[in-house]
């Protein structure tokens, strides 16, 4: 039902806008890349894809990026807007308002706090990427894919998977990436840009973090502190701080991880677990969310009493 509806109102649309979230991931632009690519082949000439915030080295390869437009070159008057991969309509940021302003809306996501927020939701909490979900909603729709549109959801489902490492990936994911390499992928190219491309500046920014990493109930709880003049002094990009959470994740002895990034008037926390901790439940205090092993959320308040209370939550859900 939920597909027949998506596919009976973007028949009825003429001009359809789709948007990426801020702090854009691998996911996310995946998904928009292979939506837009997806209309356009499908016959939508009046397609737009919009996007507000600095595009990761990691997904700079994605073939549709070179179409993309910020919202304030558009006129607030589309007839279907859809988002992918985003589980509250506030991540549209700038885009928020040509969301409420369009006639039809469209929700495509994967995330269980997820709040259903469009006219038509599509909402597989089950599916590890929204990525997996899009390619069923494209074949249930008969939507005919090529090599970029099927780059675009590999490397989505990839990127939210972990290169197919994470719990949350399923017999069905692994089908699904069968059936894309179908289509002539370069396996390399995509490896190469999602996991093997780590800028200079990046990787001092990493070293630079690393150097404030503090180990808690017998190292199984590592926690860095990230701030925006790091990022300036290292030459680094704000997408740079991507990967530096599953970095501390990584030693042997932890089970969970977390960042803490300095904004001016914020501190945005950002976690991962490993094996057997619920990280939502930590996000969820600030009123965050995400996934099981990997969550975040925005803490309105100076770092320390941040990090005291971070540490505070994070304790008590190692403890359980």
């Amino acid at each position: 039902m939920e597909i027949s509806k998506l596919k009976s109102l973007i028949d009825n649309s003429n001009k359809i806008y789709i948007a990426s979230h801020i702090n854009p991931d691998g996911d996310n632009l995946g998904c928009i890349n292979a939506m837009y690519l997806a209309l356009k082949k499908y016959g939508k000439d009046n397609v737009f894809l919009i996007e507000d915030d600095e595009i990761p080295d990691a997904q700079k390869f994605l073939p549709a990026n070179k179409f993309m437009v910020r919202s304030e070159e558009l006129e607030n008057n589309a007839d279907l807007f859809i988002t992918l991969d985003c589980a509250d309509v506030d991540r549209l940021a700038s885009a928020k308002d040509l969301f409420n302003g369009a006639k039809h809306t469209v929700n495509i996501d994967h995330h269980s706090t997820n709040t259903r927020f469009a006219d038509l939701n599509i909402v597989d909490e089950n599916s590890p990427a929204t990525g997996e979900t899009l390619y069923e909603v494209l074949k249930n729709m008969n939507f005919e894919l090529d090599k970029d549109i099927a780059t675009s959801i590999y490397s989505a489902i990839s990127s939210d998977t972990g290169s197919f490492k994470y719990d949350s990936t399923r017999k069905e994911t692994f089908l699904i990436a069968a059936e894309l390499m179908d289509y002539k992928i370069n396996l390399n190219e995509i490896a190469v840009n999602l996991y093997q491309k780590r800028s200079l500046g990046k990787t001092k920014l990493l070293l630079k973090v690393m150097d404030t990493l503090e180990l808690y109930e017998d190292n199984k709880l590592g926690i860095v502190v990230l701030t925006d003049e790091d990022i300036k002094s290292c030459n680094a990009r704000k997408s740079d701080a991507d990967g530096i959470v599953e970095f501390v994740r990584d030693i042997s002895t932890v089970e969970l991880a977390i960042l803490l990034k300095e904004k001016t008037d914020c501190v945005r926390f950002s976690s991962r677990s490993k094996s057997y901790v619920d990280v939502t439940k930590i996000a969820s205090k600030f009123g965050g969310g995400g996934h099981i092993r990997a969550a975040g959320a925005t803490i309105n308040s100076d770092l320390k009493t941040a990090k005291e209370d971070v540490l505070k939550y994070a304790i008590e859900e190692l403890r359980r």
